[in-house]
């Protein structure tokens, strides 16, 4: 195919070309990776503290990046999308319940947040509550990242069960 004829009519994505060479530029492999579930034993959540949670099945991911006590470090620079639901168990009405995902870019141990913290109302006493959030961060290779949940019931609540992941969109 001539290069005159893809500027001139563009490029029908119905035929068929034959490439020679290398095609570069086409997608990246989106590893590394990670997916867990909260476990079926529960956490104990402090009132009115955000508490990193620690309660989680040994994860499906990708052989970079690691996964331990509650923290992903991805081992790969690049740009994440990251998601959290935390499950609180027996609110009472009007409780409120947050979860929050925060990153420590240098893996110093100083965490901050970054974007925003899912939040739900219970709306009917003794129900279970499943606060979700999700973002986009910019990580470095030694980028720690942990997903915390709280509440306001009024005494400890239990973290029952959720799902924790993040994926590569693209590399830095």
């Amino acid at each position: 195919m001539a290069f005159s004829k893809i500027i001139a009519e563009s490029m029908d994505l119905t035929d068929t070309y034959a490439f020679t060479g290398t095609v570069t530029g086409a997608g990246e492999v989106n590893t590394p990776f990670f997916f867990t579930v909260g476990v079926s034993s529960s956490q104990a959540l402090s009132n009115q503290t955000f508490t990193t949670l620690t309660n989680w099945n040994t994860p499906t991911k990708s052989t970079q990046g690691t996964f331990s006590s509650g923290v992903y470090t991805p081992g790969i620079a690049g740009k994440y999308f990251f998601y959290l639901m935390c499950d609180i168990g027996n609110m009472a009405d009007t409780d409120r319940v947050f979860c929050r995902i925060q990153a420590d870019s240098d893996g110093n141990g100083s965490f901050s947040q970054k974007g925003a913290t899912g939040k739900d109302i219970c709306a009917h006493g003794n129900a279970d509550i499943a606060a979700q959030t999700s973002m986009i961060i910019n990580c470095t290779a030694n980028t720690q990242i942990r997903a915390q949940g709280w509440h306001e019931y009024g005494s400890n609540r239990n973290f029952q069960g959720g799902f924790f992941m993040a994926h590569l969109l693209n590399k830095e």
